[in-house]
């Protein structure tokens, strides 16, 4: 990865998956001429870190995306968070390294798009006057390798799962690490035979509503990108309760933003040093 003292960005979805951030970074402040945005700099080890609370959902996580590419051209792009288990053996706490990224949808909704003489995938955009279509983004490498060396340090000294979610009959345990596909869609899955179809169908650990959205902006310029994405609830065997929600939401966020930081701060960069 070229650095060109360029800074890594982070798009983070909600303010409860963000809070961490102010401890973990404890010279964040926030940047004026970003529009509507809330967006900070920071610095991580010796790299500088740019980060933005996007909102959830598909535009939401584009839109932000797209703005810090064009504010900042970051030399990377990474993106997290909490997210709901796909897997059944995936529980709370456990963490999900996105070595590819899909857009879960019905296949009636690709059949429907081939039956009207359109390419069936729902990863499609324009570079360079090119039409593109993906059936999923894979995610860089390098990235991929170090979050996952990252994850199992942090992993081992985190211990069990503290916040709501947890199965009542299954003892606690340490998080696991995983490296697979995340889906995303305009949705929470929540139904245990849509749940299970998307897992049979797509291979895909676990769900959130940005990560190849963000992905899909990336590829569009060129970026290198990875999404962390801790579990906060499994709804297959112990769905999450509503008043439940904020706590694991900010319980797994905070897990995703210790591994976030660390990868931001160990990625190379001309900027490092001052």
């Amino acid at each position: 990865m070229n650095s060109e003292a360029r800074p890594v960005a982070i798009v983070v979805p909600t303010e409860w998956e963000f809070a961490p951030y102010r401890g973990l970074l404890p010279d964040l402040r926030a940047l004026d001429g970003v529009g509507p945005w809330e967006a900070y700099e920071a610095r991580a080890g010796e790299q500088t870190v740019v980060l933005i609370v996007s909102g959830a959902g598909p535009v939401n996580a584009g839109a932000a995306t797209e703005r810090l590419i064009a504010g900042f051209r970051p030399l990377a792009v990474l993106h997290g968070g909490s997210a709901g288990a796909h897997n059944p053996d995936l529980m709370p706490g456990d963490i999900v390294l996105g070595a590819r990224y899909i857009i879960a949808a019905p296949d009636t909704v690709r059949q429907a798009r081939v039956a009207r003489g359109l390419h069936p995938s729902l990863i499609r955009f324009r570079r360079h006057g090119i039409e593109v279509h993906l059936a999923e983004i894979v995610a860089h490498p390098e990235l991929l390798q170090r979050a996952e060396l990252l994850a199992r340090q942090y992993a081992a000294g985190l211990g069990a799962w503290d916040a709501s979610g947890w199965p009542t009959d299954l003892p606690r345990r340490e998080g696991t690490v995983v490296s697979g596909a995340i889906a995303s869609a305009d949705a929470w899955t929540v139904e245990p035979v849509e749940l299970r179809r998307l897992h049979d169908e797509f291979g895909a650990e676990c769900e959130d509503m940005e990560s190849a959205y963000v992905a899909q902006v990336c590829a569009m310029h060129g970026l290198p990108f990875l999404a962390v994405r801790v579990i906060s609830n499994n709804d297959l065997v112990s769905p999450l309760a509503t008043e439940a929600v904020p706590q694991a939401l900010a319980a797994a966020g905070h897990r995703a933003a210790l591994i976030l930081t660390a990868l931001a701060a160990g990625l190379p960069g001309a900027n490092a040093g001052g």
